[in-house]
């Protein structure tokens, strides 16, 4: 419940680690400066944050950490209750829905329902009772341990279901799957026929839909066996069903180390395994790679959080997976030919461009996730489309923003620009070519383009949150969907302050577009008054005297720059500058328009009305 929410795991040798999905920053993106060390998790044990409270994090065994005070308490579910527990690399701590329960095991499970303040044990010793050797050990290595006794195993998962109170799911890394209904009073052994020993239950995952549904992602490598492992049941672990297809490609490492549900799609699987990611749009029956740029790596847990799909590797990496929303449209109607999918919701940013100290392009960088609304589009077609459109329209059916293919993309000409060409960023029109295309609309409004330009003389308006029409036409064919746009849960800002924003906002673009067409139509008066004065030099030079009393400072140096300020309040380009700066003012931020901003906007408008006036009666004249 953090925006942007944060993405927690151990790293091995290096301690726990805390990343944001995003940061502020629209040049760097995410850097060594977001980036937090934390001391519940440690270097190989889970994070469990607190699904009510994202100031307060879980991990270990069990430690509880106040990000607000930095402070960590131990709450150990053994501190009362004395026993000869096992463990292991990594035991499981998780919570159950709601964020009230939270659960941790070693060879029993233990819940508390009071933030670790009181834990109580809720199961017996789930691992099998006797050890078998597996013929991978010799004699001597076998012998070689710790950990006495014939039971050697510990619970390495622990699925609390989201449907079905009371419901729990667990594994252990022996090889065992138990399934409780009524809270861990009772517990009835549901382990997939031929499942023995040594094999590590890595998940269990819990149907978000159906309480009879699970699945598991079994790791048997310390066998020497490195092929796929996935289960699934529909009627509660009575029946399993192994769903590998796709999984095996004659690689030496295939195994399988996690197997998620998304919680919006029902049937859509993913896995990870020592090659990459999968995806699964028919409840595992096929799979097939989702890498999608992902480097070949193993990959060790997988969440999906709200509308993205985030992993954990074993090489110490988190990746995001931005808008899954095609993924889940597809899991739905896999049909094919050109198609609009649907949109996530987007959220209205106001990043800073540029806060003056880059972090240099060696160090460590991630980006952020594309700022505005993602429009994933297929061009269903054998050859690439001649021509793709997209509009945004507002609810009144009104254009907002019109891009095409067509558009020219014109590269910045190096022997004149005064920056590096990487400040410059570049627009990326609509892709042709067959396959699926994501356009990011920036939630603008297309700017307006005075006298003629070929280019917007500066950008448009933010849209104010709502939903909006959109229509992709590939070539011709217009495909009709809808997107909506969100504030940012950060700000105090109410939809009428942002209302009153945007309405503001709008009245401030046409003065401004009026003040920039004004000082356009004094530089043609002035250059028509130039050749009248080879006929008529006294008339002539009396009315470019009035005009350059109203325009303030020569044609040619007419931008408005520290070094060309206008000397007249009154003046042409003083009032432009103005307007710029309420424009900045206004719709810079969410926040209802100021008073000094509404005070600001009528005294400039007054004066541009009056410059006006008099541009006309000099064009009278």
């Amino acid at each position: 419940n953090r925006f942007p929410y944060r993405v927690y795991g151990a790293q091995q040798d290096s301690g726990a680690a805390a990343v944001p999905s995003r940061s502020d920053s629209a040049v760097d993106g995410i850097t060594m400066a977001q980036f937090h060390e934390i001391t519940a998790g440690g270097e190989s044990d889970e994070i469990a944050p607190d699904p009510n409270d994202p100031d307060t994090v879980y991990g270990g065994r069990v430690e509880k950490l106040d990000l607000r005070s930095g402070q960590t308490r131990d709450v150990d579910p053994t501190l009362a209750l004395p026993d000869v527990y096992r463990s292991a690399w990594t035991l499981p701590l998780v919570f159950g829905p709601g964020g009230r329960d939270l659960y941790f095991a070693n060879q029993r499970i233990f819940r508390t329902t009071d933030g670790g303040e009181r834990w109580a044990p809720i199961s017996p010793d789930l691992t099998r009772t006797t050890l078998t050797v597996p013929a991978t050990l010799d004699a001597p290595t076998a012998a070689d341990t710790a950990t006495p006794g014939p039971r050697r195993g510990v619970v390495y998962d622990i699925a609390p279901s989201r449907v079905r109170p009371g419901l729990i799911w667990a594994g252990t890394d022996d090889g065992l799957v138990w399934r409780t209904e009524d809270g861990g009073g009772h517990w009835a052994d549901v382990t997939p026929k031929g499942l023995g020993p040594w094999s590590k239950v890595a998940t269990v995952e819990a149907s978000r839909f159906d309480p009879a549904e699970a699945w598991l992602a079994v790791d048997r490598h310390r066998l020497d066996d490195f092929a796929p492992y996935i289960w699934r049941t529909h009627d509660g672990g009575r029946h399993w069903t192994a769903i590998t297809d796709g999984l095996k490609d004659g690689d030496p490492l295939d195994s399988v180390n996690v197997v998620r549900e998304d919680p919006a799609r029902r049937g859509l699987l993913y896995a990870g395994t020592e090659r990459g990611v999968f995806v699964s749009f028919d409840d595992g029956d096929r799979w097939q790679p989702l890498q999608s740029g992902l480097p070949r790596t193993s990959v060790r847990d997988i969440t999906i959080h709200g509308d993205d799909l985030v992993i954990a590797t074993h090489g110490r990496g988190f990746y995001v997976m931005d808008d899954i929303a095609p993924l889940r449209a597809l899991a739905a109607d896999a049909a094919g030919g050109s198609r609009l999918l649907p949109a996530a919701p987007a959220i209205r940013l106001h990043e800073p461009a540029f806060t003056g100290t880059p972090m240099p392009k060696d160090e460590p960088l991630a980006a952020n996730p594309p700022e505005g609304a993602a429009i994933d589009y297929i061009v269903g077609t054998r050859e690439p489309a001649r021509r793709v459109d997209i509009a945004i329209y507002d609810a009144g059916g009104g254009l907002v923003n019109r891009f095409s293919s067509a558009d020219p993309v014109t590269p910045p000409d190096l022997a004149k620009i005064a920056v590096a060409p990487e400040w410059l960023p570049q627009p990326h029109p609509p892709g042709l070519a067959p396959g699926q295309h994501r356009f990011v609309w920036n939630l603008r409004f297309a700017g307006p383009v005075v006298g003629g330009g070929a280019a917007p003389a500066f950008a448009g308006v933010w849209a104010p949150p709502g939903r909006y029409a959109v229509e992709v036409s590939i070539d011709g064919k217009v495909l009709k969907g809808a997107v909506e746009v969100r504030a940012d849960p950060r700000t105090r800002a109410t939809p009428a302050d942002l209302a009153a924003e945007f309405a503001l906002a709008r009245r401030i673009e046409a003065a401004r577009v009026e003040a920039r067409a004004a000082l356009a139509e004094a530089g043609r008066q002035r250059a028509r008054l130039e050749a009248l004065a080879a006929s008529d030099r006294p008339r002539a030079e009396a009315l470019i005297a009035r005009l350059d009393a109203l325009a303030d400072i020569p044609v040619e140096s007419l931008a408005n720059t520290p070094a060309a300020r206008p000397p007249s309040v009154n003046g042409l380009p003083n009032v432009s500058a103005r307007l710029d700066a309420l424009a900045g003012a206004v719709d810079g931020a969410d926040a209802p328009p100021s008073p000094d901003a509404l005070s600001g906007f009528a005294q400039a408008t007054a004066t541009l009305d009056a410059d006006l006036a008099a541009l006309r009666a000099i064009a009278a004249s």
